[in-house]
């Protein structure tokens, strides 16, 4: 008998110590994500030295780079509802960015369609991937732009319109800087946001999140933990610091860049100094493409065309991705759930409504996903761009767009004409009747809202 007690208390133990080392060799996982930055404004390389951002640029030496990374949506809040739920945000219902301004509709053509109805917040009902990494014991915490806490942001004194829909009701126990604002009120101290506690007055908001974010990690080092840490930059208005404008020959976008790196490293240092780096994924993305566009890309920000749609994109992950790779493979925002969870241990089972794949596959260097298509759905006026309302489909090479009568319907191939410059859809009209048939049906399937046709 004493040997059988022996045996089962030592059973036990074993049970235990391997529960313990399952705790802690889950991974932390740190999302950093940049607002309105093309993926021409990140110097990987150092063939552009007037653009600093050297910590980016070894945090790519050090992990893979992903040369055809894509937002969900050509504007920021509906990006960000994808990262967080999984879901794209024709299936959401959230298609544009939340207005600043309360009840603001942009005008369309005359005689054209008017906006389909967006939501103004993200709904707390829908998964979360906060959530789900807290299931799994994670400490996690919230710093930077939320941009999904309700319109008319721009009228408050604080940035704050409603704030049940604020990231710490969305499964993060922390807070910083996350309310209905799409853009700082006050890029310096005080910065005049009702969840940021003003510290140094001319103190600027890169400088001050980089600063929380490495506080985060120092504070929660020793369980895993979850940041996502999504700057303010480099939206508009542009304004940096006068001592890096003036490092950057009074390029004050430029500066924004440097500073918005030197917060990047002020995070890796933090892992360094921890010893968490070697157990942590960390991603560095951006939101949508740039307001500055990409030289080699069409169009910019709140376009369908690929300057709209691309993104920079680094993943890093000692041991699992190998470093100084890269990745040709087009990825997107509803992919961060599925990656972030899976990672963490746990399971997507149990949502039949998630449309994102699960990086890890590419990670560790294979060249394909199991996933047919990627799909946009933007109905909504922003005639500053050349395709702004419209549907589209990515298929292997094969871009479709559909206009919704408003623009011409168009079919590009990105490996021939990577500037979407030549409309092939008139010669080749099987390809179009096809794709144009798998986008309807997502559509149908995600029950998109449409615009709206006013009546002659």
């Amino acid at each position: 008998m004493k040997n059988i007690t022996s045996s089962l208390c030592f059973a036990v133990c074993i049970c235990f110590a391997s529960l313990a080392s399952a705790e802690t060799t889950k991974p932390n996982i740190v999302f950093i994500m940049a607002d309105d930055l093309g993926p021409g404004w990140v110097d990987y390389d150092g063939s552009n030295p007037e653009i600093n951002t050297p910590n980016l640029e070894e945090l790519a030496k050090s992990g893979m780079v992903f040369t055809r990374a894509y937002s969900a949506a050509s504007v920021c809040s509906p990006t960000r509802a994808a990262c967080i739920t999984g879901m794209s945000p024709a299936q959401i219902g959230l298609t544009t960015h939340v207005p600043g301004k309360a009840d603001r509709e942009r005008p369309g053509p005359k005689g054209g369609p008017r906006d389909a109805e967006s939501l103004d917040h993200l709904p707390l009902g829908l998964p979360s991937y906060a959530r789900e990494l807290k299931k799994q014991g994670y400490t996690t915490g919230f710093i930077g732009k939320w941009h999904l806490a309700g319109q008319g942001s721009v009228d408050t004194k604080n940035g704050i319109v409603n704030s049940a829909w604020h990231p710490e009701h969305y499964g993060f126990d922390t807070n910083i800087g996350g309310c209905a604002l799409g853009q700082p009120k006050s890029w310096f101290d005080p910065y005049r946001n009702g969840t940021i506690t003003n510290r140094k007055p001319g103190e600027y908001l890169t400088d001050r999140l980089g600063d929380e974010a490495a506080s985060f990690i120092q504070r929660h080092h020793d369980k895993p933990f979850h940041l996502t840490l999504w700057f303010y930059s480099v939206h508009t208005p542009i304004k940096a610091p006068r001592d890096l404008v003036k490092k950057n020959d009074g390029n004050a976008y430029l500066a924004m860049l440097e500073s918005m790196d030197n917060s990047v490293g002020k995070v890796v240092a933090a892992l360094k100094s921890t010893g968490t780096l070697g157990n942590t994924l960390l991603i560095f993305y951006s939101d949508n493409g740039g307001h500055k566009p990409t030289s080699w890309l069409a169009d910019k920000k709140a376009s369908l065309l690929e300057g709209g749609l691309r993104v920079p994109m680094v993943a890093a992950w000692p041991g699992v991705i190998e470093g100084g790779t890269t990745c040709e493979v087009p990825i997107t925002s509803m992919d961060f759930f599925p990656t972030f969870v899976h990672a963490a241990g746990g399971t997507t089972t149990q949502f039949n409504q998630l449309e994102g794949t699960d990086l890890m596959p590419l990670f560790k260097g294979k060249d394909s996903l199991k996933r047919d298509a990627l799909y946009w759905h933007f109905p909504h006026n922003r005639m500053e761009v050349t395709y702004y309302m419209g549907s589209t489909i990515l298929q292997d090479d094969w871009k479709f767009y559909q206009g919704h009568g408003l623009i011409e319907d168009a079919l590009f191939n990105l490996t021939l004409d990577p500037m979407e410059r030549a409309n092939v859809l008139k010669t080749n009209p099987d390809l179009v009747d096809r794709l144009r048939g798998k986008l309807e049906k997502w559509l149908n399937t995600v029950d998109a809202k449409m615009p709206i046709v006013v009546p002659n």
